[in-house]
């Protein structure tokens, strides 16, 4: 064997070593990419969650607060406010109102998000009085 010949050897072997080597990096890449795509999708998917947990409490604020607002314009009938009704803006949703302690008045919501294993709650106390 020449010298020639043994040089285009080793320079083949060189080549065929290094093409492997890309080709390694090149899927690590692409599993890297992978992952962090992955871990796009999962901040995503608990981002729409969140939102969605949210909304659902935000509606049982504005719900009490609205409560409230009409026991303000109708002072002289806030007993007949006293009780638990079904809320039907809310999943599972239930509104007490407590008016025993009067002029303090408790408004009590719970409700149960979708996929949730707890219910959640949501209590505001107001002071009513008459003029």
């Amino acid at each position: 064997m020449t010298l020639g010949q043994s040089r285009r050897r080793q320079r083949s072997a060189n080549r065929a070593g290094s093409r492997g080597v890309v080709l390694l990096e090149a899927l690590i890449s692409i599993l890297l990419f992978s992952l962090a795509v992955l871990g796009l999708l999962a901040v995503q998917g608990q981002s729409i969650q969140n939102e969605r947990e949210a909304n659902l409490r935000a509606s049982a604020i504005f719900t009490a607060n609205e409560l409230i607002g009409r026991m303000w314009v109708n002072r002289a009938n806030i007993a007949s406010y006293a009780g638990t009704t079904t809320l039907s803006g809310l999943p599972g949703g239930t509104m007490s109102v407590d008016v025993s302690k009067l002029p303090a008045v408790t408004i009590t919501v719970n409700w149960t998000p979708p996929g949730a294993a707890a219910a959640r709650q949501f209590s505001i106390t107001s002071t009513i009085r008459g003029n």
